[in-house]
């Protein structure tokens, strides 16, 4: 049974039982004496509260006056206040006799105020907006008098920074009328786009104005092959309305750059180089260039010639001195030691000038032989100190002096290049041989003898011959590959893996060709069909010993995949094929010639006789072909 007392809780079964130092039971009754203990303790409970009560107020005496105080005076105040109100309301509502309520009428004024402080801070962005289109105007104005005035860098800086007040795109020139921009106009207001089409008219001006300047300034003429650079040029132009004496060529390319078409400009510029200049110095040799440095007219000349000498024009190194002479003159005179306009021009040239060098200069002086490995470190030589040379004059984007770039890493693969190449010469030699060589005429005889275990005097059937025939291409395209394997044992291992992998392409051409090769002699009885099926089976059996007579001299990664074993089964299943086929059209062929014999009867008639002469001479030339194709399945 619980009892709450104030914010206490106050159980009176556990004060009970703490009280008596018993439990007591539900169902029985407390007895007199229990009654009058219980009370005593209850009353002793009782004033240690009220000793604790007073301690605590006397304690905080001062405290407690002054909240006392704050109430009183705040009740007072409730009072006054609800007295005040009373008497308005009282006031309103003599005064307001056949209106609307009080409550109703500050309502509808509130509802006023709210229109009225929308009305103002909407007029308030009207004044901004015209204020900001006023700014605008003022700008593209003031922009059109510096353009005319021949300021052409100042008309640059304040139209770019309306087109960000105007949150124009960073590509946008006005010039595109598509449907989505045509949707976009129609959405916005009216001022906004009258504003971004005068912003278009101004800047399509200085564009247009500055592709005059940057022609004047970089004047390429292919018919007197010159490349003529101008420092300053006339800014002077009736037609555009600029009236100015002249202006610096670094200006003009300043301006187009913070207008944004400096580098559509440069990579045309760098694909008319590229054509007529630094791709044919890459391509000929005895294509050569002058330079004439800067005269008192701020006018530099770059020359170029097809040279009518004989000589092979000193080689790459020269070639090289003749690209950075080039470079050199246009990093001078054009992009006036500006790194960063350096980097736009190299984005276009870089990749196309590192390819050209790597497919004429690098890849055709990837040597034949392992020994000229060591004469290719001079050209490697050269090209790397030609790539720093660029990469210092900011020409070769992201450049890193340690790791390189194109050129560096080509040379640095070289032995995997020196081995693609000759693999390629390897699948090359084998195709031709494969391809010319012809059935009828490329023949061979190798001395064969028994069957190994064998005894040759007591074992001579039709099956078993001295001879085993094969052609000549056999016989070379094994000889191809012993001579691979054992380059690929004095090579380095990258090399050695190229050699390994295009000795077995070799061996997979012969697959590949073959079976198309002697297609037309392969479904009829021909001794094509046994010269095929000798050569599938000598091929079999000399690259069961590929593995063993390499595989020691081989560097280890690539004894670790070698294998020539495979090859065996599929030379062996075609050439069993093939003998099939012929022992089948054989034994057709003898059936019929045997059915023209008709049993050898009558053989005392004359016309009989002789037919059945004719069917036997077959027949011998019928066991004579099952003898050439039957041979035995090794050759030494």
């Amino acid at each position: 049974m619980a009892e709450s007392t104030g914010h206490a809780e106050f159980d009176l079964r556990e004060f009970v039982a703490t009280s008596l130092g018993s439990r007591i039971d539900d169902s029985a009754p407390l007895s007199a004496s229990d009654l009058r203990l219980l009370l005593s303790k209850l009353h002793g409970r009782s004033d240690q509260l009220k000793i604790r009560l007073r301690k605590i107020v006397a304690e905080n005496h001062d405290q407690f006056n002054s909240i006392v105080k704050d109430a009183h005076g705040a009740a007072a105040g409730v009072e006054a206040l609800a007295e005040d109100v009373e008497k308005v309301v009282d006031a309103l509502e003599e005064d307001r006799k056949g209106e609307p309520p009080f409550d109703v009428g500050i309502c509808r004024l509130a509802a006023t105020a709210e229109e009225l402080w929308e009305e103002q801070e909407e007029r308030k962005e009207y004044i901004g907006a015209l204020e900001f289109i006023a700014s605008v105007r003022e700008g593209l104005k003031s922009a059109e008098r510096d353009f005319h005035l021949g300021a052409l860098a100042e008309s640059g800086t304040k139209l770019c920074r309306i087109r960000e007040q105007l949150e124009l795109p960073a590509d946008w020139t006005g010039d595109r009328d598509d449907k989505k921009e045509r949707q976009m106009k129609e959405d916005e207001v009216q001022a906004f786009v009258l504003l971004q089409d005068e912003w278009a008219t101004c800047y399509s001006k200085l564009r247009n104005f500055l592709e005059e300047l940057f022609a004047k300034a970089v004047v390429l003429n292919l018919h007197g092959s010159e490349l003529c650079i101008y420092s300053r040029v006339s800014c002077s132009d009736m037609m555009a309305g600029v009236n100015a004496d002249e202006v610096e060529l670094a200006t003009i390319l300043s301006t187009m750059d913070k207008v944004g078409v400096l580098e559509t400009r440069l990579a045309k510029t760098a694909d008319l180089l590229l054509k007529h200049i630094i791709d044919p110095i890459v391509r000929s040799p005895r294509f050569a260039v002058h330079v004439n440095d800067m005269d008192q007219e701020g006018r530099a000349i770059l020359n170029w010639m097809q040279s009518c000498s004989k000589t092979n024009g000193g080689g790459y190194v020269e070639m090289f001195a003749k690209l950075l002479e080039v470079f050199k003159y246009l990093r001078t005179n054009l992009l006036v030691d500006n790194d960063g306009w350096m980097v736009l021009l190299g984005r276009v040239i870089w990749p196309e000038l590192a390819e050209a060098i790597t497919a004429n200069c690098l890849r055709k002086a990837v040597p034949n032989e392992i020994s000229e490995l060591a004469s290719f470190q001079e050209l490697a030589q050269a090209s790397a100190e030609f790539e720093t040379c660029l990469g210092k004059a900011c020409l070769i984007p992201d450049w890193n002096e340690t790791r390189g770039d194109k050129l560096r890493s080509f040379s640095a693969d070289v032995e995997h290049h020196f081995g693609a190449k000759k693999r390629n010469s390897v699948m090359a030699k084998a195709r031709d041989l494969l391809i010319k060589f012809d059935y009828r005429s490329n023949l061979i005889n190798r001395e064969e003898k028994t069957i190994q275990g064998v005894d040759d005097s007591d074992n001579i059937s039709l099956l078993q011959t001295e001879t085993c025939t094969i052609t000549l291409a056999a016989k070379q395209l094994l000889e191809l590959v012993h001579d691979t394997l054992q380059d690929a044992c004095k090579s380095s291992p990258s090399i050695a893996m190229e050699l390994y992998l295009g000795a077995r392409d070799a061996l997979h051409l012969h697959r590949a060709i073959i079976p198309v090769k002697a297609m037309e002699y392969l479904n009829s009885i021909h001794k094509a069909a046994s010269l095929c099926y000798n050569d599938c089976f000598y091929i079999a059996h000399h690259v069961l010993f590929l593995h063993f007579q390499y595989y020691p001299a081989l560097p280890r990664n690539v004894q670790k995949i070698m294998s020539f074993v495979d090859f065996a089964p599929l030379f062996r299943r075609f050439g069993c094929q093939i003998l099939e086929k012929q022992m089948h059209l054989i034994t057709v062929k003898l059936m019929e010639d045997l059915d023209q014999a008709n049993g050898f009867q009558y053989l005392e008639q004359r016309k009989r006789y002789d037919t059945c002469t004719n069917a036997i001479g077959k027949m011998d030339i019928q066991a004579m072909v099952v003898v050439v194709n039957h041979v035995p399945k090794t050759s030494k």
